[in-house]
């Protein structure tokens, strides 16, 4: 089961690089939310709501996770 970390606004994947340095693991997922660190989809409106569809829609892709989450991260 991968472990997925999403970091909060105004970050980006390098929030976790201190966490990730350390942990024995391969299956890490970083997701970067889009518009910090990586692009903003065309139509994209930014609200909360679209970035939690965001959310769902990435981790759909895996049947379980460990979610690890920040800041506004976890608030998705």
């Amino acid at each position: 089961m991968p472990a997925v970390l999403v970091h909060g606004v105004p970050e980006t994947t390098a929030v976790w690089g201190p966490l990730t340095d350390h942990l024995e693991r391969d299956d890490l997922v970083l997701l970067g939310l889009p518009g910090f660190g990586s692009p903003l989809p065309e139509g994209f409106d930014a609200t909360m709501h679209t970035y939690a569809a965001w959310l769902a829609t990435e981790l759909g892709r895996y049947d379980e996770v460990d979610l690890v989450t920040h800041d506004w991260g976890a608030i998705l």
